[in-house]
């Protein structure tokens, strides 16, 4: 096959492909928030959320991470967050304000106040990191 520029092409060319290739065009993108205040959800949701969230806790300290990890993903679909990469999300367990937010664990800052870890979220820990004992 001859190409209207006069080169050989491929027979399974297929002469839009190159324009379609390069512009393409999302009207709109859907957003989703990276973290999500419990405060801001339904009460009885939050309420179930946050027992899915021990469950998972639960999980993970007795090393079922595939149990521990589809919890995760439930709890991502019901709360409508940004899923993260590792699939994993944490509580803010902030003591300086008692935050409810929920995020993605890899962005945890995590403290030692005696024997207790606790984590902050991104925005606690920008605007009052705890360093713990």
């Amino acid at each position: 096959m001859v190409s209207p520029e006069g080169g050989n092409t491929p027979p399974d060319h297929h002469p839009n492909l190159e324009a379609a290739m390069g512009h393409a065009v999302m009207t709109h993108a859907p957003t989703q928030p990276s973290l999500i205040r419990t405060t801001n959800l339904p009460p009885t949701l939050a309420a179930h959320i946050d027992e899915l969230l021990d469950q998972a806790d639960e999980y993970a300290d007795n090393r079922e991470l595939t149990a521990s990890a589809l919890i995760h993903a439930q709890v991502i679909r019901l709360i409508g967050i940004h899923p993260p990469a590792s699939g994993e999300l944490a509580r803010c367990t902030c003591q300086a304000c008692y935050c409810d937010r929920i995020y993605d664990a890899a962005k945890a800052r995590t403290y030692l106040s005696g024997t207790v870890e606790f984590a902050q979220c991104p925005y606690c820990a920008d605007e009052h990191r705890l360093t713990g004992d």
